[in-house]
């Protein structure tokens, strides 16, 4: 007599498991330093350019020398031009000093021309295929017929992941409405700052910003049902017997009875 073994069977499948990509570094970015002749305006007796000059320096110091950086400056060679923007540096691996001695070197003479600096600094980021991250350091608003905030908003639509963070220094009511929707339109931070301490915590604000890395996304592996088979523990060859199916994955799940101890993949007519 032949027996066919049939125990209690069951299909657990558990869920919940997080898989999460590891951490990446921050995005490359590139600082939009505003040279424009406002920038000779005075702060208690000191220059914006020179107290921007010394913040700055201070802040790259601290930078972390795995972030690629690079600096775009506007309106420091010509007068009344408003396409005098000028890569200096290519986003790259932080070359501290040169990077400061960099920054000293530009002298403020020119326009604003935010909105193509902007758009310049994203270009050299392909922020179309990469994530780009732009710090705007700027004291004023855009005298080159442009508007900077649709620029932003349309920068942000058409990147990866275009952020634009600004730092507003010394503005009047009109230049700060003029500035704060770019940060607004990309997801980026708008900060403030009337005099040197201010503007040192104000770019610190946003370096944090910057270098913060974000949680990794956690996707769940969907929870499968619980599929059970109760049969008699033995049953004679050719003889009938009863079971029940409870639970299923598939609609079009089917059950292939076997001989005890046959390969998994094992069916016979």
């Amino acid at each position: 007599m032949k027996k066919l073994a049939s125990g209690l069977a069951a299909l657990t499948i558990a869920g919940g498991i997080a898989c999460a990509a590891p951490a990446s570094a921050a995005d490359d970015v590139v600082i939009v330093y505003d040279a424009s002749g406002s920038m000779w305006g005075q702060i208690d007796g000191t220059s914006k350019i020179e107290i921007a000059r010394d913040v700055l320096a201070d802040l790259v110091k601290g930078w972390g020398e795995n972030t690629n950086l690079g600096l775009v400056a506007y309106g420091h060679r010509r007068q009344g031009d408003c396409t005098d923007i000028e890569t200096m540096i290519t986003p790259g691996p932080l070359d501290k000093a040169k990077f400061i001695a960099t920054v000293n070197a530009i002298k403020p003479v020119g326009k604003t021309p935010i909105s193509a600096a902007i758009r310049q600094a994203a270009d050299l980021l392909s922020y179309r295929d990469n994530p780009a991250t732009v710090v705007l350091i700027s004291d004023g608003v855009e005298t080159c017929n442009a508007d900077p905030c649709a620029v932003a908003a349309q920068l942000e639509k058409q990147g990866v992941k275009f952020t634009a963070h600004v730092v507003g220094f010394d503005l009047d009511n009109a230049a700060r409405e003029s500035l704060s929707c770019i940060a607004e339109n990309t997801g980026g931070k708008f900060v403030t700052a009337d005099n040197a301490d201010q503007l040192k915590t104000a770019l610190a604000e946003v370096k944090g910003a910057v270098e913060e890395v974000p949680e990794p996304e956690k996707v769940e592996t969907p929870t499968l049902p619980e599929v059970t088979l109760t049969a008699p523990k033995e049953v004679t060859t050719g003889a009938k017997f009863d079971f029940s199916w409870q639970g299923t994955i598939n609609g079009a799940d089917f059950l292939t009875i076997v001989p005890a101890g046959a390969d998994e993949n094992e069916v016979k007519d």
